[in-house]
């Protein structure tokens, strides 16, 4: 199965290894775009390869996509091959269902990006995974993400809280959810 998508203006493709010095300097370890989100900013190139490999995909050979607990993509410009985000589907045993995420490097945010590679990404699960329902969600104080799922269409459901990975940080968030 080939695992690459196009829009119009970019590539989404698996994240490599070979990223990881650009996903570290670009957004991984950048606590700005960390702010709000449940994930703390890697410390270390290190991490982001611990990550990569966490988030790896299967090989291109198997068919056998739908087992993946998660889909992420790196975001590359088409006009410059630059890899300035990543983004995709990540299981959520609570939910019984995938969620979106998506983090990019703050030079590219409001231009449209993150909205026109996740349409691309909830198409592949739709057509591909044939997966119909999906969660979604962020901090209160992140507007940005919040016009994100409204352009992709999310319906808001509830206010909830949020815990980082630490488990020890909470931040207020807003939950939606998306029925295509």
């Amino acid at each position: 199965m080939n695992n690459t998508l196009e829009t119009n203006r970019l590539i989404l493709r698996p994240l490599r290894p070979d990223d990881a010095e650009t996903a570290f300097y670009g957004w991984t370890g950048d606590p700005q775009v960390a702010e709000y989100v449940s994930w703390l900013p890697h410390h270390s190139i290190d991490d982001t390869i611990k990550w990569l490999k966490e988030i790896e995909w299967p090989p291109e050979n198997t068919d056998d996509t739908a087992v993946c607990d998660n889909y992420i993509w790196g975001f590359v410009l088409k006009e410059t091959g630059e890899l300035f985000g990543s983004g995709g589907l990540i299981w959520e045993e609570g939910y019984r269902l995938y969620q979106v995420g998506y983090n990019i490097k703050k030079s590219h945010w409001n231009h449209g990006y993150t909205t026109e590679a996740m349409r691309a990404v909830l198409n592949f699960a739709a057509s591909r995974l044939g997966i119909k329902r999906f969660a979604g969600g962020h901090a209160k104080k992140n507007f940005g993400s919040a016009r994100v799922l409204e352009k992709l269409g999310f319906v808001y459901d509830r206010d909830d809280i949020t815990p980082h990975v630490d488990g020890v940080r909470f931040f207020d968030s807003r939950e939606y959810f998306l029925d295509l």
